[in-house]
């Protein structure tokens, strides 16, 4: 049994603990990372391990990430030094449970079965009640139960009819389970029979149909069986029960599986306008990189000498024309400051000096001080250079550990600052360009549409996204698991690693012009704050829910958002994309620092990322064109007045004036899974038409 997957497919949709259907007809479930084929300390697995993130590493608690690998054959060009061979990604079966196409006779199986069993009778009713017919193979149940904690099992049949399970279990020859239908469409028509075999022949002990299975509560508490880690009654052992109600589905229903994908784009850790473009494009080279630390770590003084520095330049980069000299100096300036905070003991001993200064900061002195003492003194010297980069760590960390409160969501604001503030930076500003080229022209350059409405357009010729699998949940989308939860449903331990994709590609990024949107908002903000009042209240039941917390959505996030949407809707006519190949990415805080912008981008898992061309409407002469066809579009919808007067629709409810004739995008496309729009927030109503953003 084989199946090709792309390797954005093996995060999602067919991400650990999906179950997806292969050829046979067999469903299987993806196994967790204790079974997937990497082994850290294996050199030839080296290949797949992604270092260079440190901000999504950091935000969720590894060390590296590690893509899916790639289906390899033997090459016989390559010979001996072939590596990496045959390494497929695992699966297991499941649902366990079979039942018999001609007779209905169930059968259990086992998680590492390649075969599915066979049946040969007896019959169970008709005329030729006893008898065996021709031997069949069995095919898989259709009902399997999930709970919201994550975890999934077999449908409780034998719990169903209320039987003891030790008596009703695998590997009984004198009594067994039968699925029959009776005809009707419905749950109603599908019963399940409990017989035994004794000596008068076939006896019926119980039977029940699935009337009222389907429901939020089969009656059944979950014991934590999950098939990904081959934890259940088809696996080694059964995990311990975790109480939760559960709830029959279908095999091959959509709210069986969500998977939590978290992504960063990349932004550079050196940025210094006094180093050369060509050291700093050498500076984003992961693997040069170490090369060098490890050069450093080799000197007597700890710091990288000129021949050091060149003997790494001729094994990495001999067709470099680099100085050593200067690339030495640059790396003893910056790169050394990874070496220093990576020693538990160094990196104690600075916040515990940044947390007792007055103004929060590091000074020359104390750098010094605290290096001196540490295991790399000979440093203690350059405390001139280390002391700024020195203080950007503290902020970064002091700013990570006061946003957060036990969730991944929590620092997504500090998170996403990095990102917004290296957008509005062009990229030829000391900053490296290999995987982040940001360029813009002037805004006067625009026409009124655009340059009245926005501060800043950037074009982002490259940009790298690392999207990176985290956990998954069922029966409910995405709510927030701690961490405990989360490593238990996708590993056996807890890993230093989580699986991730590296993509490529190019965007737009433009930031609304911060005083025309204060006016906007006094003007009538407190008009949509109302209109907000359903969505929010919507908003919070679901929370409830979900368990999860939650705050108010605002005018002006819903206002980014629906634009957002209106951009990519009509970039999908303008530059040839399809609309499921554009992604958004919404910057929006009242807190220092301000963020009002939005990037459209597209990326794609191709190492030369994408096709080009939606850069090139970016630029003045044609952002202006699809902004105003987008905002014209947005000012009548097919289904209006019903639209625009709706008071809460699409998912949850949480939408105002917005339907998928008019805003809503491909799943893949949106961050909020089409939540929080409202094209009222862009044109206005039909009633007060001044009140959008871009017609007051």
């Amino acid at each position: 049994m084989s199946r090709p997957v792309r390797r954005s497919q093996a995060l999602s949709p067919f991400g650990i603990g999906a179950l997806v259907d292969f050829p046979g007809p067999v469903s299987l479930v993806h196994a967790g990372l204790d079974a997937w084929p990497f082994e850290p300390t294996n050199p030839d697995h080296r290949e797949f391990k992604v270092e260079d993130e440190p901000r999504l590493a950091r935000r969720l608690g590894v060390d590296f990430f590690v893509q899916p690998p790639d289906f390899r054959q033997v090459d016989s060009a390559a010979g001996v030094n072939a590596v990496n061979i045959g390494l497929k990604l695992p699966f297991l079966r499941f649902p366990l449970w079979h039942s018999c196409p001609r007779c209905g006779r169930m059968a259990e199986a086992r998680y590492h079965d390649r075969q599915s069993p066979f049946c040969d009778g007896p019959i169970g009713s008709g005329g030729q009640k006893g008898t065996s017919h021709k031997r069949r193979k069995m095919v898989q149940v259709r009902f399997i139960a999930a709970c919201r904690d994550g975890h999934m099992r077999d449908f409780p049949w034998v719990e169903w009819l209320g039987l003891d399970r030790d008596e009703w279990g695998r590997g009984r020859s004198d009594r067994w389970l039968r699925l029959l239908s009776t005809g009707s469409a419905s749950a109603a028509g599908i019963v399940v029979v409990a017989e035994r075999q004794d000596v008068s022949g076939i006896v019926e002990i119980k039977r029940r149909s699935l009337s009222g299975a389907l429901g939020l509560d089969l009656g059944v508490k979950c014991d934590s069986q999950n098939p990904a880690l081959g934890i259940g009654h088809g696996g080694d052992d059964d995990g311990e029960a975790c109480g939760t109600p559960l709830q029959a589905v279908l095999r091959g229903a959509s709210n069986l599986y969500f998977a939590d994908v978290r992504s960063a784009i990349y932004v550079p850790e050196v940025i210094d306008a006094t180093i050369p473009q060509d050291v700093l494009d050498l500076l984003d080279d992961h693997a040069l990189k170490q090369d060098l630390l490890a050069g450093a770590l080799a000197s007597d003084t700890g710091q990288l000498t000129k021949r050091s520095a060149g003997l790494v330049l001729k094994k990495r980069r001999p067709e470099s024309q680099v100085d050593p000299a200067v690339l030495a100096d640059a790396v003893n300036k910056h790169i050394l400051i990874e070496i220093l905070t990576q020693d538990r003991y160094t990196a104690t001993a600075l916040m515990q000096q940044a947390q007792i200064a007055i103004d929060g900061t590091l000074s020359e002195q104390v750098v010094a001080s605290v290096v001196a003492a540490s295991s790399f003194h000979d440093w203690a010297i350059m405390a001139s250079v280390l002391v700024e980069p020195l203080n950007k760590w503290v902020q970064a960390r002091k700013n990570n550990e006061s946003d957060s409160d036990g969730t991944i969501d929590a620092s997504e604001g500090t998170f996403r600052s990095e990102e917004y503030a290296a957008f509005n930076r062009d990229g030829q500003e000391g900053s490296p360009k290999v995987n982040l080229l940001v360029r813009s022209y002037p805004i006067a350059e625009y026409e009124d549409v655009v340059r009245t409405r926005f501060s800043r357009v950037a074009l982002l010729d490259k940009l790298r996204e690392t999207r990176a699998f985290v956990g998954f949940s069922r029966l409910l989308a995405a709510p927030v698991i701690d961490t405990d939860k989360r490593w238990g449903l996708i590993s056996r331990q807890k890993m230093n690693w989580l699986p991730a994709v590296v993509v490529r590609g190019e965007g737009i990024f433009l930031v609304f012009d911060a005083g025309h949107l204060d006016v906007w908002d006094k003007q009538h903000g407190e008009f949509h704050r109302q209109r907000l009042l359903s969505v929010n209240r919507n908003l919070h039941e679901q929370a409830h829910r979900r368990q999860v917390h939650v705050v108010d959505t605002t005018p002006k996030f819903v206002m980014l958002h629906t634009f957002a949407h209106a951009l990519i809707n009509q970039l999908t006519f303008d530059c040839g994309y399809g609309s499921s190949s554009l992604r958004e990415r919404i910057y929006c805080s009242d807190e220092d620092p301000r963020m009002h912008g939005v990037l459209i981008y597209t990326a794609a898992g191709d190492a030369e990322g994408t096709m080009g061309g939606l850069v090139q409407m970016g630029m003045p002469g044609l952002l202006e064109r699809t902004v105003a066809r987008a905002i014209d579009r947005a000012r009548w919808c097919s289904t209006d007045p019903i639209c625009i007067e709706s008071p809460g629709q699409g998912p949850n409810n949480c939408n105002l004036a917005a339907c998928h004739a008019c805003s809503l995008l491909p799943e893949t496309s949106c961050e909020q899974q089409n939540r929080l729009l409202d094209r009222a927030t862009l044109v206005g109503t039909l009633d007060r038409p001044d009140t959008g953003f871009f017609s007051f």
